[in-house]
């Protein structure tokens, strides 16, 4: 049962409407988490615009495989819900997704390593090594790096979150 009821758009603060009528039109649906923060419009705001800011220059399958990392180590069911799909859409396969395991040498190639390497150093330890590093800049620039660390941070937050108020699936 969750801690906070989410909001459908009529019963939310009014700053909070036009971003939940957004996240309704961009994934066809209401989607929990942000009906929960509609509660507090500015919160609701600025992970609206984190979230748009991830999606902007890293390659849709490295977002997704840090993100369902992230949420898998953090064992948030809502998160991996739907990121796991998201995933899938981005072209990981069942294999890749049921394994999650950056030394499944025959399942992930080195970039989809160094991401997943970068995703759980950073989700268990709040920090990554410098070879875990380097390993993500051979093939990411900089803005991309900054945009992998938004990501894995996002998805930490959502993961606390969700947790934290008891967030379900619909």
């Amino acid at each position: 049962m969750p801690h906070v009821n989410p909001l459908n758009a009529n019963e939310a603060p009014e700053k909070s409407k036009p971003l939940l009528d957004a996240i309704e039109k961009k994934f066809g649906q209401s989607l929990n988490l942000f009906s929960t923060l509609a509660h507090q419009p500015d919160v609701l705001g600025g992970v609206t615009q984190l979230n748009d800011g991830v999606h902007a220059d890293l390659p849709a399958k490295y977002r997704e495989l840090a993100y369902y990392k992230a949420s898998q180590l953090n064992s948030c069911d809502y998160c991996s819900h739907y990121h796991r799909q998201a995933a899938e859409n981005a072209g990981l396969t069942q294999a890749q997704l049921d394994s999650m395991n950056p030394d499944a040498a025959d399942l992930f190639d080195d970039h989809e390593k160094a991401v997943l390497k970068y995703a759980q150093q950073l989700t268990q330890e709040a920090d990554v090594d410098d070879e875990t590093v380097a390993a993500v800049k051979a093939f990411l620039d900089d803005r991309q790096l900054v945009t992998l660390a938004a990501t894995v941070a996002l998805a930490n937050f959502t993961n606390r979150v969700n947790h934290g108020l008891g967030i379900e699936l619909p």
